[in-house]
């Protein structure tokens, strides 16, 4: 689905304009546009990036593939941007994530993405882009834009931090077994770096942005993207928080099963310690040797008993004194 707002040089916004509009609108230099693209690529998109816009055959080539990290490239009429959006998933501690692809122009904004996106559907509409939206500019809108997408990392940190806590509680008091709790800590540590995977080269994006000198940016909006690069920051440093605490919670986890599989053993090796003479003693009487003369004797059986009580008393006594009981 490809949808397009405009706003020309009096002010009047077009919401949903045709395809066919296009090449006109783009003409006007006082136009700006919006053009998003929604849902799996098709024929028509890549006609209208290569036709229409004459962008670039890698750049239409990787907006139509999504299979890349966080990057900027400049084409100096207009740079391609590709930027990761970040949901939760329906498992605790995992999450959705999913490329946008973006082609920044002078007087145009090109936004590419499979699923449908709040933030940019809350932008949909003439009121928002009569005073703000495509009224400041192209550039500015794709501030709103990253802004909003950022706002929305900030309660999906806050619900893996939650949930981390929660499971650094659970291996402790929780009777889940052993693989189910591993499985849950390697899934949050795998979601910990997909999420610095993500945020560190869209931090670096955010940088470029806000400090280069790009023809289609202008200088007073690359403050507004210092700001949201500020937001990135943080958010990146907390990431590697989240990574670091998973790792140091799965290293706990593995040390408790540890020292569980040792205390088990510790049980096992003392009792074998303590049968190991009385075995000892039965394996000497269970000899078919026909010379023995206690076998004859009738205090023999009650005394070979005494021998083994003492035994085990004995060692129970010595393991009690050591504190290995």
């Amino acid at each position: 689905m490809i949808r397009i707002i405009c706003r020309d040089a009096a002010g009047r916004v077009g919401v949903d304009v045709p395809v066919a509009e296009l090449p006109r609108l783009l003409a006007d230099k006082d136009t700006r546009l919006w053009v998003d693209m929604q849902g799996a690529s098709n024929g028509d998109y890549e006609r209208v990036l290569a036709q229409v816009f004459h962008f670039h055959p890698l750049a239409i080539e990787d907006a139509l593939r999504d299979t890349h990290l966080p990057k900027l490239d400049d084409y100096a009429s207009y740079l391609y941007l590709v930027f990761h959006t970040v949901n939760l998933g329906e498992e605790p501690m995992d999450m959705d994530t999913e490329e946008v692809d973006v082609f920044l122009g002078v007087n145009f904004l090109v936004t590419i993405h499979e699923a449908e996106r709040r933030s940019i559907n809350r932008c949909w509409n003439a009121e928002h882009h009569a005073e703000v939206g495509l009224a400041r500019g192209p550039a500015m809108l794709l501030y709103e834009l990253l802004d909003s997408q950022i706002d929305n990392y900030i309660p999906l940190i806050d619900a893996f931090e939650e949930q981390l806590e929660k499971l650094g509680d659970d291996i402790f008091h929780s009777n889940e077994a052993e693989r189910d709790m591993l499985n849950r800590l390697l899934t949050a540590k795998s979601s910990a770096l997909r999420l610095q995977r993500i945020l560190t080269p869209q931090r670096e994006l955010l940088g470029r942005l806000s400090t280069g000198e790009y023809k289609v940016v202008p200088t007073q909006v690359r403050m507004y993207y210092r700001d949201v690069y500020d937001h990135l920051a943080r958010l990146a440093n907390l990431s590697d928080s989240m990574r670091d605490l998973a790792s140091s919670t799965i290293e706990t986890h593995l040390a408790l099963v540890n020292n569980r599989m040792n205390e088990v053993m510790k049980v096992l090796t003392m009792v074998s310690t303590i049968f190991i003479p009385l075995s000892f003693i039965a394996g000497v009487y269970g000899m078919n040797f026909h010379f023995m003369p206690e076998l004859n004797v009738w205090w023999a059986y009650p005394l070979v008993w005494a021998v083994f009580i003492s035994i085990a008393i004995t060692m129970l006594i010595i393991f009690r004194r050591r504190k290995w009981l």
